[in-house]
């Protein structure tokens, strides 16, 4: 089970044209981060982190798209648009994930696909996961 992730930011920048259009490592500027850490699976994408129980966030705005994504951006009292690396951390919601799951990094407008035609770059990170430590029973 997933408990957590860590984002670490690699190169470019991102910036949806708004708080001057600089870009930044994660998000929009301001204060508000747009970048989350989507599953894509059969039941189509779901925000992964962050959640409104994540460690560190303070503010999680969520909407549903008209194509079926469901984005969010997000506020942190720990990390800001341009931190070198983010931690997403919910020990009390941990996730049960496969093999076959598929994770993306998504700047929630460009998931929507709105609002898109005053964003600009692109960024890269690196994407670790934090796991609830498997214990084995002797036989």
């Amino acid at each position: 089970e997933i408990i957590g992730a860590k984002l670490v930011y690699k190169s470019g920048g991102v910036n949806c044209g708004a708080f001057g259009a600089v870009d930044s490592y994660w998000g929009c500027g301001g204060g508000q981060i747009f970048t989350e850490l989507i599953k894509q699976d059969a039941a189509g994408n779901a925000v992964f982190y962050p959640t409104s129980s994540t460690d560190t966030v303070t503010t999680v705005n969520t909407w549903d798209c008209a194509n079926g994504c469901t984005v969010s951006y997000w506020l942190s009292n720990t990390y800001h648009s341009n931190s070198n690396e983010i931690i997403f951390m919910d020990e009390n919601t941990p996730y049960v994930v496969d093999e076959s799951d598929i994770f993306s990094l998504q700047y929630s407008e460009g998931c929507c696909g709105v609002s898109t035609s005053d964003n600009a770059g692109e960024a890269c990170a690196d994407v670790y996961f934090y796991y609830i430590a498997a214990t084995c029973e002797e036989s």
